[in-house]
């Protein structure tokens, strides 16, 4: 093959991989406009937007060279060299010796238990019916300091059992895709906190002696009057019962109802 026929060929090559790339860029911003916090036409109320705006932009660069067809001579060759660089033969790939295995990094997704997730479903929806994906992405995006998606919510809810329903309303907002408060499973009971181990009296184990209590005060018995008599004089000796090293002695006549 001879150098103009490669050239021409590799011109058509390019024009054409030029025109499919930018043909997939246009697509891609159109649908990017695309809203998911939203239903019906007004979802899709932005792609015909932008694709408006851009047959607007076709319309306006035709009618320049209708108008100026000297344009020509400057797109004719920006074209032609964006098709040349386009239509490049790929360059021969490198031994697979040589090529050094690169470490691919994966984003790893966000995660988050299912009673943490209901209880973060319960908390934005307050008094409301339901909440809607975009608003609980961007409420655990704030509560765990990890970026969540529409996605990520979605897949979240969907392994906790948590159907995704359309149509969803929630307070001051249009309805759109979400999750509906009744859905949701009723929330655990809280364990109720264990009762502190006490002394249990009263409980003898077998085997073992019963645990002694305290002390039981034992009856004083009243204290006994010692009486003797010393010539003519009845002397009575009465030990105190409070004090045992103590003793009273009381002198009585030869009466013993009198004393001296």
């Amino acid at each position: 093959m001879s150098g103009l026929n490669r050239a021409v060929t590799r011109l058509a090559d390019g024009a054409t991989l030029l025109g499919r790339r930018l043909v997939d860029r246009a697509g891609a911003w159109v649908r990017a406009g695309r809203r998911d916090d939203l239903t019906g036409w007004q979802a899709s109320l932005g792609c015909w937007i932008r694709l408006a705006v851009l047959c607007a932009g076709l319309w306006i660069l035709w009618r320049l060279v209708r108008a100026a067809p000297a344009l020509l001579w400057a797109i004719a060759p920006a074209v032609g060299f964006a098709a040349w660089r386009a239509g490049r033969p790929p360059r021969p790939a490198a031994p697979a010796a040589a090529q050094a295995p690169e470490p691919v990094e994966e984003e790893a997704s966000p995660t988050l238990s299912a009673t943490d997730l209901l209880d973060h479903v319960r908390k934005v929806a307050g008094g409301g019916r339901g909440v809607h994906l975009s608003v609980l992405a961007q409420h655990l995006t704030e509560a765990t300091g990890t970026p969540w998606s529409t996605a990520d919510t979605r897949a979240a809810l969907t392994a906790a059992h948590v159907p995704v329903r359309q149509g969803v309303r929630m307070p001051g907002r249009t309805p759109s895709t979400g999750v509906r408060v009744d859905d949701l499973p009723p929330p655990a009971p809280r364990p109720s906190p264990t009762p502190a181990a006490g002394p249990v009296g009263g409980v003898v184990v077998a085997g073992q002696e019963a645990p002694t209590g305290a002390p039981t005060p034992t009856p004083t018995a009243p204290p006994t009057a010692d009486r003797r008599r010393v010539g003519d004089l009845l002397i009575e000796t009465v030990d105190d019962a409070q004090n045992p090293a103590r003793t009273h002695v009381r002198v009585l006549s030869r009466e013993p109802g009198t004393t001296n």
